[in-house]
């Protein structure tokens, strides 16, 4: 029989508060947490009130794998999730805790010989769900197709994490390799990280300021980019897609 699985979450909160989406979410949460003890323990959980968003998450994955935890779960103070059914209604609470906890158990897993890819992996690094993007529509999602590039000068192949953007329909019901996503709402397995990747920073916002400054490379793309340069895999679990809040609207903005 196998250990339970040592859980930590950790909530960045932007500007010291929540979006009030969360108290479905937490309470589905719990109560699956406590109907299955043995699959999942919970370790650790806290709120970080921190800025930036890359000090944050890395402050969460150094606290938890500093509390012994497995993996870490780590969603938005923006971002929630809560499931519904077919008619748009809301199924009970508890939907929400089996799909994020089913979604951390599968990454757990997840079987990387058989990825239908000819590179090897040694494990599952990181697996989220898909979240919608601002300003991109109903299908648009920060989600990062994944392929094999070929060296032009050399015509070696070798393995691609920067790909095309994925559409939601791609990803919807299954889980899949993916090159990229987005961190609204991801777990990471820190048992991987110990072996293959121990020492932060493991988030890092990259900034371009050839012109106008702005975000080359945003922290969540730079961990996916970081597991994949180690030999890992990152996940996409198209089976939820959590809501994710656009504050622009709360204010009348268009």
């Amino acid at each position: 029989m196998n250990e339970p699985i040592k859980l930590g979450i950790g909530l960045p909160a932007y500007g010291s508060t929540l979006d009030v989406g969360h108290a479905a979410m937490w309470l589905g949460l719990g109560a699956m947490l406590a109907s299955s003890q043995d699959k999942f323990t919970l370790q650790f959980m806290a709120e970080y009130h921190i800025n930036g968003i890359d000090l944050a998450r890395n402050t969460i994955v150094y606290d938890a794998m500093k509390a012994d935890c497995d993996w870490v779960f780590m969603i938005d103070a923006d971002t929630f999730h809560r499931s519904t059914g077919k008619d748009g209604v809301a199924d009970a609470v508890g939907d929400a805790g089996v799909d994020i906890l089913q979604m951390i158990r599968d990454a757990d897993r997840y079987d990387v010989d058989n990825t239908g890819y000819t590179r090897s992996f040694n494990g599952v690094g990181l697996i989220g769900a898909p979240v919608r993007g601002r300003g991109v529509g109903d299908t648009g999602v920060c989600v990062h197709g994944l392929t094999v590039d070929r060296d032009d000068q050399t015509g070696e192949t070798y393995f691609g994490a920067k790909a095309w953007p994925m559409q939601l329909d791609a990803l919807i019901g299954k889980v899949q390799p993916v090159g990229r996503i987005g961190g609204a709402c991801i777990a990471i397995n820190l048992g991987w990280l110990r072996k293959f990747w121990s020492k932060g920073p493991w988030f890092e916002m990259k900034h371009d300021y050839s012109e106008r400054p702005r975000n080359a490379r945003g922290e969540d793309y730079f961990v996916c980019d970081g597991i994949y340069d180690r030999g890992g895999l990152v996940l996409c679990d198209g089976r939820f897609v959590p809501d994710h809040v656009d504050r622009r609207k709360l204010v009348g903005e268009d």
